[in-house]
């Protein structure tokens, strides 16, 4: 994230004292409010700028910050800039994969889940989500995980469709997750 840093100087004779400070939402500061800077010091205020909820594109916020200085009782800064590319989506799955062993489990159907996990500030949608296999079988098809959402996936495995595939040792098959990725047109 953008910080800005610049330095407030008291050339008066009297304390200044920084009393409010109005930022968008997007703008945090470090300083604690009232500020007293004595006669010939100087302060230095950094200001960071949050761009991950700001949409894309031509960026203007503004900073007024209020004071005790008889002549100037406000003074503003402008932040301009151009947002080009959003945060990643973090997603996490877990476990990082699963084993099926077909001398030890029951006759039928086995079931392996995974942990699907939005750990990024924005939601993401996967659109299709299929295996290498037509014995390994995803119990859904697509899904939206909003910010913070976890979401349980399942995938069966048909055993008397592998036992043809497979004689002895292992065999590796794979899970694809397709992740829709947002593009905007702007005019």
């Amino acid at each position: 994230m953008p910080i800005f840093t610049f330095t407030v100087e008291n050339k008066g004779e009297l304390d200044l004292i920084i009393d409010k400070i109005d930022a968008s939402e997007y703008i945090q500061y470090d300083i604690e409010i009232p500020l007293t800077i004595l006669p010939g010091e100087k302060q230095e205020v950094s200001f960071t700028y949050d761009s991950n909820q700001h949409e894309l594109g031509e960026v203007r916020e503004s900073v007024r910050i209020y004071c005790n200085d008889p002549r100037r009782k406000a003074f503003s800064l402008r932040v301009d800039g151009y947002i080009k590319e959003k945060a990643a989506p973090v997603v996490s799955i877990s476990p990082v994969g699963i084993s099926f062993n077909l001398v030890n489990d029951s006759e039928g159907e086995t079931i392996g889940k995974f942990i699907l996990e939005n750990s990024g500030e924005e939601g993401i949608k996967i659109t299709s989500i299929k295996t290498s296999a037509d014995y390994l079988i995803p119990l859904i098809s697509e899904i939206e995980l909003n910010s913070g959402e976890k979401e349980n996936l399942q995938v069966i495995l048909l055993k008397d469709k592998v036992s043809d595939k497979i004689q002895e040792g292992e065999i590796k098959e794979y899970l694809y997750l397709t992740v829709a990725i947002p593009i905007e047109i702007n005019k």
